[in-house]
């Protein structure tokens, strides 16, 4: 096995730990917690539990940062059909992407000019790019792409809400 190969298995296994630690095996907790998802004006504090499949299919907005640990973050998004998360790359950590609804593109690679790994995934699919990894997420389908992502550490700043791909691009602008 690979370099690379070790570190995404490592990931997955670190995610699902992290996934398995604020876990729920009381369905009525998340009942308590619901309208907090889409709750503009706070970001859940300390352990939360949540349906995050419905919570992703119903966020309207382009990226919505809805919970921030220490060590992690989640955040939920949709991409309207044409829709990219812009060519980036996060030098000092990894990311997870999920999605629950449509299509996706998905280009990496380890320069910004050569793009070598393109991927087509759909609902219930997995995307993992290790730190370091040049990506861009395009909406290939026609229906919304919902997806989630974990940051770890955190990539945004708590609260974070962009209702459009354009008021991601805009702030994107202004602080870089």
């Amino acid at each position: 096995m690979n370099n690379l190969s070790i570190k995404i298995i490592v990931f997955i296994t670190f995610s699902f730990l992290v996934m398995m630690a604020v876990g729920c095996t009381d369905p009525q907790e998340y009942q308590n917690e619901e309208a907090v998802v889409f709750d503009e004006s706070r970001e859940p504090v300390g352990p939360w539990v949540l349906d995050i499949e419905q919570s992703t299919k119903e966020n309207a907005y382009y990226r919505h940062v809805i919970w921030t640990g220490r060590y992690m973050q989640l955040v939920l998004m949709s991409l309207k059909p044409g829709e990219v998360i812009d060519l980036e790359v996060h030098h000092d950590h990894d990311q997870f992407i999920r999605i629950e609804q449509g299509e996706a593109r998905v280009l990496m690679g380890e320069t910004e000019e050569n793009l070598t790994y393109e991927k087509k995934a759909y609902d219930d699919w997995a995307i993992l790019i290790p730190a370091g990894y040049w990506h861009k997420i395009i909406n290939a389908g026609d229906v919304e792409l919902k997806l989630y992502t974990l940051y770890a550490p955190p990539e945004h700043q708590k609260g974070t809400l962009h209702r459009t791909y354009e008021d991601a691009a805009e702030y994107h602008h202004d602080h870089h």
